[in-house]
């Protein structure tokens, strides 16, 4: 975790400091360096978050009666900012384009103009992706999006695993690793992956472990 941290500190130092140097020379451009320093700050204020939830031990009390499982807040700035980036390239070539009516011109154009308005489509997609309830959690069962609810009674072996993406091009020892929530319904084997939503993986293990013995201890009474 220090590493990165650090990592991302010297590239947004980096990036700031550039972002100031351009401003006296290209305004626009300087904007996308002070975007990078803005991206590297949420970067360092991911990883130091991750490394502190996964710490945080939940009890029976510390649950409520529902766990609401969203997008991460930190992912949707980040992916926002990145294409904030190239909204702004793509201004900054459609202001120095020197328009002529010939058909490389406006081949050129229409690139420009679709790439931009494109980028704009997915800033809008990962904005509405901030209030989007992806997982709800409670006494009845689990929900995955706005499919029906999956009861306790009916549901299996819910855990979470682990996948290790393995590419046949890759030389390398290293396999990234991809986290699931999963479990059997009614025979049926269901997968989501939960990377990048604002809840670990140990703790949605917890919180998992909690909702089955209430619901366990419900059916005894």
């Amino acid at each position: 975790m220090k590493f990165g941290i650090i990592f991302y500190a010297i590239l947004g130092i980096l990036a700031l400091f550039i972002g100031i140097y351009l401003l006296q020379y290209f305004i626009l451009l300087s904007i996308i360096f002070f975007i990078g320093a803005f991206i590297n700050v949420v970067f360092i204020h991911k990883e130091y978050s991750l490394h502190k939830n996964d710490k945080i031990e939940y009890t029976d009390n510390s649950v409520p009666d529902e766990i609401i499982v969203k997008y991460s807040q930190s992912g949707r700035i980040i992916a926002i900012a990145t294409y904030s980036i190239f909204v702004i390239l793509g201004l900054f070539f459609l202001l120095g384009l020197k328009f002529k009516f010939n058909g490389t011109a406006i081949f050129v154009l229409l690139i420009l103009l679709g790439s931009t308005g494109y980028f704009i489509f997915k800033i809008i997609s990962e904005v509405k992706k901030l209030s989007q309830i992806i997982i709800s959690i409670n006494g009845k069962g689990i929900r995955i999006k706005n499919n029906s609810r999956y009861l306790w009674n009916e549901i299996q072996l819910e855990k979470i695993i682990v996948k290790r993406l393995v590419s046949r091009e890759s030389k390398h020892d290293y396999k990234p690793e991809v986290n699931y929530l999963y479990f059997f319904h009614n025979n049926e084997k269901i997968e989501i992956n939960i990377d990048d939503f604002n809840i670990t993986d140990y703790q949605l293990a917890q919180v998992l472990k909690i909702f089955r013995v209430r619901f366990n201890n419900s059916v005894l009474l």
